[in-house]
Formats: C-alpha cells, sequence, structure tokens
C-alpha cells in the first residue's frame, strides 16, 4: 500500500497529507440463515419540502437548460477556501465507464457544482468459468461522511464539510473475492458481505463490527442467497438481494440493473442476528433507495414496511422502466414507456407533472431533496449529468466534467 505521505490531495490554499486516493475540492466553486420467503423480483416516511409542490399535479412544459457550469475538477491555489453552505446536499456520481483501472467518486451540489472528485483504484478482475463476476457498490454515505472502495479492501472516509480525508476500515478481503459494505448513518459500525469467488458454488459471509474493527462478528453465510448490505434504516440493516453473483444472473432480470444495487428486492434484517424483519420484495425494486422506500418496475413504489402502491395510469406492456421515488414519496423519476429519451416526473395519480431529458429506460435519477434530481447514466459515458428542481421549476445545470451513475445522497437521507 502506498504510505500517508506519498499521495497528495489538492485544495485551493494548501497541499494536504492523504491516502492512496488522488481528491480535488472544489472552491465555491457470518453465520445465521435468513427466515424463509423468497424474494420476487407505497411510501410511508415524510419529509419536509421547502415549498409544497401542487396538490393537483398537471403536466407541464420541460424544465430548461441553464448554460454550462464552469468545470472545477482541477482547481489553481486562490488566497482562500470558501466554507461549504451549512446543510448543503449533494450527490455521489460513481464513473466505472472512462478508465478500466479506476473509478471516479464525483461530490456534485445542488448547483450542479462539483465540490470533490476522488480517483480510486478498481477492484482486481477475477476470473471465472461461470461467468462475470458482479460488479458490487463502490460507495456508502453517512450523516457526515462519503466512503469510497479503494482497491479490494481499503475504505476511505470524505468527511463533509471540511473535506478531511481518513482511512477508515479494511475489508476482510483475500485472493478471488470481491466486497460491498455500509457505515451506518452515526459513522459507529460497518456491514461488510464478502464474495468468495475461488469457491464454487460462490459463498457470501455478511459481518459487522465498529468502524475501528473492533466487534467483529459473522452474521449469515450462504451459498444460494447472495445478499450485500447497502444502507441502514431504524437501527436495522438493508440487504440488497441478488438473483446471483454474476453479471448474468443480474441479467436474468433486466429489472436488477436499474438501481445502483443490482438488487431485485431488500430484506431489512437484525443487523446481530441477520433474523429478517421486513421483505421489500413484492415488486421489484427500482432506482436508489429514498426515505420513502424504492421505486418499482413499471410505475409502482413500495415503502420500508414492504407495502406497494401503483402509479402508473397506461399499461407499460414488456417495458420496464428505473424509476426513483422522491424523499417525500410524492413523486417518481422515471421514462416514460412510450419516450425512454426523457426523464418523466410522476405525480401519485400517475400523471405526468413535468419533464426534463433523460439517458433512458435503464438509467434512474436521484433525489437530491423533495424537490430537485440529479440525473447520470450508468450505461452512457458520454452521458452529460444533470441537476434540475423539477417540482418548483427552473433551469437545468450540467454537471460539466464529470461523468457515471447516482450512487448516493451526502449526507445520507436513510436514518
Amino acid at each position: 500500500m502506498v504510505a500517508v505521505e506519498d499521495v497528495e490531495i489538492e485544495v485551493k490554499t494548501k497541499a494536504l497529507l492523504a491516502l492512496p486516493v488522488v481528491v480535488a475540492l472544489a472552491a465555491c466553486g457470518p453465520t445465521a440463515s435468513l427466515p424463509p420467503g423468497s424474494p420476487v423480483a407505497g411510501t410511508t416516511p415524510q419529509a419536509s419540502a421547502a415549498t409544497p409542490p401542487p396538490t393537483q399535479a398537471t403536466q407541464t412544459a420541460p424544465v430548461g437548460r441553464a448554460a454550462a457550469s464552469p468545470a472545477v475538477a482541477s482547481p489553481s491555489p486562490s488566497p482562500a477556501a470558501p466554507t461549504r453552505p451549512v446543510g448543503a446536499t449533494y450527490g455521489v456520481l460513481v464513473d466505472v465507464l472512462t478508465s478500466p483501472t479506476h473509478y471516479y467518486a464525483n461530490e456534485v451540489g445542488i448547483d450542479g457544482r462539483v465540490w470533490a472528485s476522488m480517483v480510486l483504484d478498481k477492484r482486481t478482475p477475477i476470473s471465472s468459468l461461470s461467468g462475470h463476476p458482479i460488479d458490487l457498490p463502490h460507495v456508502s454515505t453517512s450523516l457526515t461522511a462519503l466512503y469510497v472502495l479503494n482497491g479490494d479492501s481499503a475504505v476511505v472516509s470524505l468527511r463533509v464539510p471540511d473535506g478531511k480525508q481518513t482511512l477508515a476500515s479494511h475489508l476482510q478481503v483475500g485472493p478471488n473475492m470481491e466486497a460491498a459494505f455500509s457505515v451506518s448513518p452515526d459513522d459507529a459500525r460497518i456491514a461488510v458481505s464478502v464474495l468468495d469467488f475461488g469457491r464454487s458454488p460462490v459463498h457470501v459471509t455478511l459481518y459487522t463490527e465498529s468502524i475501528n474493527g473492533s466487534n467483529h462478528q459473522v452474521i449469515f453465510e450462504s451459498d444460494s442467497n447472495y445478499v450485500w448490505p447497502v444502507a441502514w434504516h431504524s437501527g436495522l440493516l438493508v440487504l440488497a438481494h441478488a438473483y446471483g453473483p454474476f453479471e448474468e444472473d443480474v441479467a436474468k432480470a433486466a429489472p436488477g440493473l436499474d438501481n445502483p444495487y443490482s438488487a431485485v428486492s431488500y430484506h431489512i434484517v437484525d443487523p446481530v442476528t441477520a433474523s429478517r424483519v421486513v421483505l421489500m420484495g413484492s415488486c421489484t425494486v427500482s432506482g436508489p433507495l429514498s426515505p420513502a422506500g424504492s421505486g418499482c418496475i413499471q410505475g409502482g413504489t413500495i415503502d420500508w414496511a414492504g407495502n406497494t402502491a401503483p402509479w402508473r395510469t397506461t399499461d407499460w406492456g414488456t417495458v420496464s422502466s428505473a424509476a426513483a421515488v422522491s424523499p417525500d414519496g410524492r413523486w417518481v423519476a422515471a421514462a416514460p414507456p412510450t419516450n425512454p429519451k426523457v426523464m418523466a416526473i410522476y405525480a401519485t395519480s400517475g400523471n405526468v407533472y413535468t419533464y426534463l431529458d433523460g439517458p433512458g429506460l435503464r438509467d434512474w435519477a436521484g433525489w437530491l431533496d423533495d424537490q430537485t434530481i440529479l440525473t447520470g447514466s450508468y450505461t452512457d459515458p458520454n452521458w452529460t449529468p444533470q441537476v434540475a428542481n423539477v417540482i418548483r421549476g427552473g433551469i437545468v445545470n450540467d454537471v460539466v466534467g464529470p461523468h457515471g451513475f447516482y450512487a448516493a445522497r451526502l449526507p445520507t437521507d436513510i436514518v
């Protein structure tokens, strides 16, 4: 591993010692079994909105586009570095398409400005005669920090708002293994799933521990139920469940490609025993997780109690679309089946409230608050991410420089 002193972190005023991750900060600029029940593969909690949206949704003209904001990936030194706005919200874009050896984690503000851009090592490629090993999630967010995977096992944290970077954890990953992790909102605990592709069938081990590595406990192991942690909710652990450990397994259900976790359902489990408390599996989940639950393919939502609510007003037939439900549960962003090149904002009635340019059916948006979305792309390396207030209305801010898909909100709103 590269020594801490060997890596430089650039800021507007000075160079800081850092870990083996390059970051440009922009100024102003275990053993148990899951309970019985096969997963298949709505909105209870409410988040407050800055301005109450209209009670009656009506179709409107598309949101307008703003002039491109200046790129800020590599700022030059200046006399002072402005402090980030208190209570600011960011979206995390992850780009795995640009480089064969590195991936990029970009922190984007609500105005489209890039506040941090991290260059990280990808996992060591694994060869298997059974298929292409799944590319597990790379990042996690807490109430105070962004956590990113560097290489196979190093978890690095980037704090908000001071930009302090530290080596937060080291995952127990050996040869031919791959891991995914989720840090609790209070930064106290970490849950980790390790997939061992050196065994046949592939073996998954789920463990939890304190963020400092103490209190290590294996809570679940399996050769057939493939789960990995993606969030913590109300003190419980949220596990993404996939059809299998290979990309070919995920492709059997195309909707598995419609969220950042390759999930078809979620198991909400006790973080000590792995006993399941809730199964979010009565629809095929879609889009990133939300305080309201999750979107479903073909126009529905599912809440944290596992209850679904249909939103569609037309027959989607065989078409499915990545759908993202807003934090307050009042809106869903998804490409309509008749026009996959736009991102429509659906009201609970199923009517389209407004729309803007979209990356396609397979790509999801992320809600930064009850009104604002960030659109990225998992499939198109040339798609320019956008930030737009789609409820109050206003301009669309292009995110200049970074590409990638929406992976998480910072700070997390899943608590």
